[in-house]
């Protein structure tokens, strides 16, 4: 049976959004690790994929999406164990797009409608960007007695200033509005989580720590939004210098996908980075 699924990709600048696309493509390819998903068919604009995925396997960094390079519209075909046939539709957009969204409160109808047409959400979190909240209480006290001079106000920047949290659950409420209060797969991917990985075993742990005003609007919402945790290392590792790439090279070269790392809600660990993708679907399928 064929289930034609769309998902949408959700996240702010450098949040790992196409990482985990090139380690992606690069998984569903290979036959030395059991994936949930595997290739049915190509279908769609395979080059790009085929490009995502030498690069993910030469340990390359992959150049971040750019509004001018944007994928509207990536098509997978791809098939589960039990044979079920997923024809799988999602964008790679920019984190630009999606915090001009933030700033400007203004939407294009293209985007609009693959938010209010998609199955699933795979929203993005880089813990490296994360910016934290500030309170006022925290702040020297002399810039507050001189709060009322001009000069010394610095002028907002919402796309670097503003909290992360905040962006992101202002773009979730974008979401609830377009769909009508429908509900909808929610899958938080926490990337580069070999950054963390030391001191934080649950990545809803790490969600409720880190971004709690997020991970409060998500609980409140339980209702519209049926979400999952992940935490994923897509590189596996630094890719900052050559020596760092040829290491993690060296480390795998007879299972190249195991430098990939995905952790579940339960802290469970596993090499198959399919499987944030496979909830998604699956999720849907069971309603």
């Amino acid at each position: 049976m064929t289930n034609s699924r769309s998902c949408f990709i959700l996240g702010l600048p450098a949040a790992g959004k196409t990482s985990y696309l090139s380690a992606l493509a690069y998984s569903l390819q290979q036959g030395k690790v059991e994936t949930k998903l595997h290739w049915n068919k190509y279908s769609g604009n395979q080059q790009y994929l085929a490009n995502l995925s030498t690069t993910w396997a030469a340990a390359e960094p992959v150049l971040r999406t750019s509004i001018a390079n944007q994928q509207n519209c990536l098509s997978l075909c791809l098939n589960d164990q039990d044979n079920n046939v997923y024809n799988v539709m999602f964008p790679d957009l920019s984190g630009e797009t999606f915090q001009k969204q933030y700033t400007d409160r203004e939407i294009e109808a293209s985007l609009a409608k693959s938010i209010t047409d998609c199955e699933g959400i795979l929203l993005f979190i880089n813990p490296q960007q994360i910016v934290e909240p500030t309170l006022i209480s925290e702040l020297p006290l002399r810039p507050r007695q001189l709060a009322a001079e001009e000069e010394n106000i610095a002028k907002r920047n919402p796309t670097q200033d503003d909290p992360t949290e905040v962006q992101l659950v202002s773009l979730l409420q974008d979401v609830m509005y377009l769909r009508g209060g429908n509900i909808c797969s929610l899958i938080i991917i926490i990337s580069a989580w070999d950054t963390v990985k030391e001191y934080e075993t649950i990545p809803e742990e790490f969600v409720n720590k880190r971004l709690p005003f997020l991970w409060q609007f998500i609980k409140t919402n339980e209702s519209i939004f049926s979400t999952s945790f992940y935490g994923v290392s897509a590189q596996g590792g630094s890719y900052e210098t050559p020596e760092q790439s040829e290491l993690l090279i060296s480390q795998h070269m007879e299972k190249p996908v195991e430098r990939i790392l995905v952790v579940n809600f339960h802290g469970e660990e596993s090499h198959d980075i399919t499987l944030p993708l496979w909830e998604a679907v699956n999720q849907v399928s069971e309603r």
